[in-house]
């Protein structure tokens, strides 16, 4: 049994980093590059916003999450994190109304993208930006911009969740609807520090066994890789109909997967097939190491985890066998999920090249649920306001997600390494690949050329 998560004693000024943040701060150091890690929430906001309000409630979450008052200072003898005081957060307003109307959203997202393209100094911040621009009398977009070191996509919910209920108490004078915070990120920081689980040399025995000797993953067609990472962005993205959805989740129903088993499966093909390789691996991130605790759920911070997923594939097997091997590894890597990947990375030795990403240079993200606005406030029209990514740390990242008329998919690539000719005949062809799976599964996953 765990023991409990204690409130740290209040003399308790620098507090250790969590085996995640520590691997960020490791990241942020060896790949520099020109933008920080950010994750973030962007919100179309339409209605009679009360900005007064809007700002309290944003200062009520800064002050209960000590996280999104924490700044990290390096000793010498590794980075500590330091919690800085309850003094709110400053909300930038910018007015685009004098902008001609048609020229307004544009001139919107160029402002933001600035703003998530920053170097963020971990020892000096600030780590946390709030803006809201105001394009028309009752039309704002609110942009929440936070280091990754700090939080995680789940924490971004956790603030649309907060801002739901201290909106109308801040605006109209009403008790807010929010839970008491019993613990800090910074006490679950000092209890994972000196924690004692008994699973941890397993799950490195089995990473260890696991990816001992992984080869990176070098795509066909790519431009030649630079020295170091810091290129900007691109993607490209596109809606698979719902007639290959269903016939997607039929094969995942007769082959005891699921669907993201099948989509991985579909995607390991084609990466093998566009770099000739049939042994890599591929990433993908988990709900997060401590987030099954009560006491952790309700809280901003960084609890994300990631997997490394090797695929290893023969010339001669079909795409139900490559299937089923997927199938196979997923279940084992969530026996091991626990390590966070960190320690996988120095569990394995993994060479550092400020070029290439450890370990696993494609990631894979796939979400269940159609995007749609967790924030809801009466008398306002909450909408998305899509932004690009600024950076990456990985070549590729492929993004899966229920649209509007059936799947959306997303390539986000390094331009240094892609050219969008490049991307684009990949999304074709893993569309087609999809198409030709779900119609036939014992087709051979590498047809003879």
């Amino acid at each position: 049994m765990e023991s409990a998560i204690l409130t740290r004693p209040s003399n308790l000024a620098e507090l250790p980093l969590t085996a995640l943040q520590t691997r960020w701060w490791f990241l942020c150091t060896a790949y520099p590059g020109g933008s920080s890690p950010l994750v973030g929430l962007v919100h179309r906001i339409r209605g009679p916003l009360d900005v007064d309000a809007w700002r309290r409630a944003i200062d009520t979450i800064v002050n209960r999450h000590e996280i999104l008052r924490t700044l990290f200072l390096d000793r010498g003898d590794g980075p500590v994190q330091i919690v800085g005081p309850a003094e709110g957060l400053p909300l930038e307003i910018l007015d685009l109304r004098d902008v001609p109307a048609a020229q307004r959203e544009q001139a919107a997202r160029d402002l933001l993208h600035d703003r998530r393209s920053l170097s963020l100094d971990l020892q000096q911040g600030p780590l946390v930006h709030s803006c809201l621009i105001q394009l028309g009398d009752e039309d704002f977009v609110w942009s929440m911009t936070i280091h990754h070191i700090l939080s995680d996509g789940f924490s971004l919910a956790v603030i649309d969740r907060e801002l739901a209920a201290l909106y109308p108490a801040c605006r109209d004078g009403s008790p807010a609807e929010v839970a008491e915070l019993t613990v800090q990120y910074g006490d679950f920081a000092l209890w994972q520090s000196t924690s004692d689980t008994s699973k941890e040399e397993e799950d490195r025995a089995y990473w260890r066994e696991q990816l001992a000797s992984v080869p990176p993953l070098e795509l066909k067609n790519s431009l030649p890789r630079p020295a170091q990472k810091g290129a900007p962005a691109a993607e490209i993205g596109y809606v698979i109909g719902d007639d290959l959805v269903r016939a997607i989740d039929a094969l995942a129903r007769a082959t005891r997967c699921s669907r993201f088993v099948v989509l991985l499966a579909a995607l390991n093909v084609l990466l093998s097939r566009f770099s000739d390789q049939r042994d890599f691996c591929v990433g993908i991130p988990i709900a997060g190491i401590g987030r099954t605790r009560p006491e952790l759920a309700k809280l901003v911070g960084l609890f994300n985890n990631a997997l490394a997923l090797r695929a290893r594939l023969g010339d001669e097997q079909t795409f139900k066998d490559v299937l089923l091997g997927t199938r196979d590894v997923v279940f084992d890597a969530l026996d091991h999920q626990d390590l966070p990947w960190g320690e996988v990375v120095a569990t394995v030795q993994a060479p550092h090249e400020p070029g290439r990403a450890q370990v696993f240079q494609a990631m894979f993200l796939h979400d269940d649920v159609e995007v749609a606005s967790r924030l809801e406030l009466a008398g306002l029209v909450v909408e998305e306001f899509p932004l690009p990514i600024p950076r990456i740390l990985h070549d590729i990242m492929v993004y899966a997600r229920p649209a509007r008329g059936g799947l959306g998919i997303r390539f986000v690539y390094d331009t240094a390494l892609f050219t969008p000719e490049t991307m684009a005949a990949l999304g074709r062809d893993f569309e087609a690949l999809l198409r030709e799976v779900a119609e036939e599964p014992a087709c051979p996953a590498f047809p003879a050329r």
